[in-house]
């Protein structure tokens, strides 16, 4: 059986790779309602999702994954949650790094709770390679 997600909740959706899978799912499946949740740090840019302001079942929410109340909020209104949002660069986490642990963990597990409490069947976290860090020379197969 084939899972048909007509709803859909992106967090971390104005940034560089999340604003291009908004895009793509726009094209390849425009009936599917998508609600962007961003925090609009220096990751996120509104601009990058301008384009579907005027459209019907888009909608931008401005806000926090660590937000408990908002994040169950938007959870209840739909299928699914897929996670591009998280604070980026190593050079940043050295000099902040809390600021990577409210967002990377507590952030990610608000959205899980939200979507067990709401019974989702799909949570899907997108990451980078910088999860894992530096690779030494002569391993990566890439």
């Amino acid at each position: 059986m084939t899972r048909r997600l007509e709803r859909l909740l992106v967090a971390g959706g104005a940034g560089f790779i999340g604003s291009n899978f908004v895009r793509l799912l726009r094209k390849e499946r425009p009936e599917v309602e998508i609600t962007v949740l961003d925090k609009l740090t220096y990751a996120g840019n509104p601009q990058n999702l301008a384009e579907f302001e005027a459209q019907a079942g888009y909608r931008f929410v401005r806000g926090d994954i660590c937000d408990r109340e908002l994040v169950d909020r938007l959870a209840g209104e739909v299928d699914a949650i897929i996670n591009f949002a998280a604070e980026t660069h190593v050079d940043r986490s050295i000099l902040d790094p809390f600021a990577f642990v409210e967002t990377d963990v507590h952030g990610v597990a608000v959205l899980c709770d939200a979507a067990l409490r709401h019974g989702h069947q799909v949570f899907h976290l997108v990451s980078t390679d910088e999860v894992y860090g530096d690779v030494a020379e002569g391993r990566s197969r890439e």
